[in-house]
């Protein structure tokens, strides 16, 4: 019984993990783009970024609420072939930026239907005493899968230029969608669903929505970094195209240290994961201070320590605390309304912070500064929402 359990759940962390190769690819393939095609601007490319997870945030809602009336499984692998497809045709675009951003968009809608179907998948096959844990370990998938996606992505792209950042994806995400389709559980089985009314009501009650609320604003820092820290070393090191393996190096290990902080986090067992998010929100808050005064070594060093105490809050605020909504049947509906909130910040950073380098002279201590304002409000939210609502717990 629990071997099946375990085969279960690797499966669906490699899946989750796999969905990343369609995820940040585009910030590996993004300077090469500028450098490539001079008509396309820094807006450009950050309008497709804010397409794509667009897309995701509105799929993110859709798919949260439709997929808890099919079978998980079955959804997983439905959104990575379909990324798989779009990746192999944005492989064609070129420097057209209209087709960048249309084919991104749909890209995002597919990836959103992963995320809320990997929770409730976990949480249908887990042990009721096992599944508040086993959120936090399912949370490493996709930091596993953003540092690897990362690696390879900066070695196909300097080794074959930008169009194998799109075609490796693609083959990466349609394969483990046939694998998964093929060897999902059967015997899996799948609760009986509430009235479309009533699980509307119990996915918009207060706690979801200040978590979601938070979400959004952690979102802006996590995929802030993930988005466009690649450029930030890019621009600061004078690489060319042909080196942006070395920026490759440099931010796939941002990912590790958030495995690592989250497994620190999830080892803690006697603080609840609220207060312990509070303490982690706190000190990444500090990192992100201290980054204008850095430069080289010392800049990667505290961007590391900072990952290390993003993760955690994450994990809890996207996992954890919708599968607290296991018994009310809503674990896929507030996960997707929890990320569908997360990603409505997504799209905004990345509208803001071209914005804010361009107004300030690619000034981006002043990004840097934005964020850590953000860590601070969202650790007053989250101790906000812990003594309101989840005190019990």
């Amino acid at each position: 019984m629990i071997g099946r359990i375990k085969k279960a759940f690797l499966s669906l962390w490699v899946a989750y993990a796999t969905y990343y190769f369609g995820k940040v690819n585009l910030s590996i393939v993004v300077p090469v783009l500028l450098v490539t095609y001079k008509d396309l601007s820094l807006y450009n490319v950050g309008l497709v970024s804010s397409g794509f997870f667009f897309a995701y945030a509105i799929g993110q809602f859709f798919h949260g609420q439709l997929s808890e009336r099919f079978n998980p499984f079955v959804y997983i692998s439905t959104g990575l072939i379909l990324s798989g497809v779009m990746n192999l045709l944005l492989g064609f675009t070129g420097g057209f930026f209209v087709a960048l951003l249309l084919l991104e968009t749909f890209d995002g809608f597919f990836q959103s239907m992963g995320w809320s179907s990997v929770v409730r998948a976990n949480a249908l096959v887990q042990r009721k005493e096992d599944r508040e844990r086993s959120t936090t370990f399912l949370g490493t998938s996709y930091q596993f899968g953003n540092s690897v996606a990362w690696l390879i992505s900066a070695f196909v792209v300097g080794q074959w230029g930008w169009q194998a950042g799109f075609w490796v994806a693609s083959a990466a995400l349609i394969l483990k969608g046939i694998h998964l389709l093929v060897t999902y559980p059967r015997d899996v089985k799948i609760e009986k669903v509430v009235k479309v009314k009533t699980q509307l009501r119990r996915t918009l009650s207060a706690p979801i929505v200040l978590s979601g609320v938070s979400l959004g604003l952690l979102n802006m820092v996590r995929y802030g970094v993930i988005t466009w820290i690649p450029l930030f070393f890019f621009e600061r090191s004078g690489y060319g195209v042909e080196q942006i393996g070395k920026v490759g190096l440099k931010v796939f290990l941002i990912p590790v240290a958030g495995i690592l902080g989250t497994l620190v986090y999830n080892a803690f067992k006697r603080v609840s994961k609220d207060i312990l998010s509070v303490i982690c929100l706190v000190c990444l808050a500090v990192t992100l201070f201290l980054l204008p005064g850095t430069t080289g070594l010392m800049t990667v060093a505290i961007l590391l320590i900072g990952s290390f105490f993003l993760y955690g809050p994450h994990v809890f605020l996207v996992t954890t605390c919708p599968t607290r909504f296991h018994d009310q049947k809503v674990v896929a509906a507030s996960t997707g309304f929890i990320d569908g909130m997360g990603y409505v910040g997504t799209v905004l950073i990345g509208i803001i912070v071209p914005f804010i380098l361009t107004q300030f002279g690619n000034n981006w201590n002043i990004v840097f500064y934005f964020w850590g304002v953000l860590a601070v409000a969202i650790a007053g939210l989250t101790l906000f929402t812990k003594i309101r609502y989840f005190k019990r717990d």
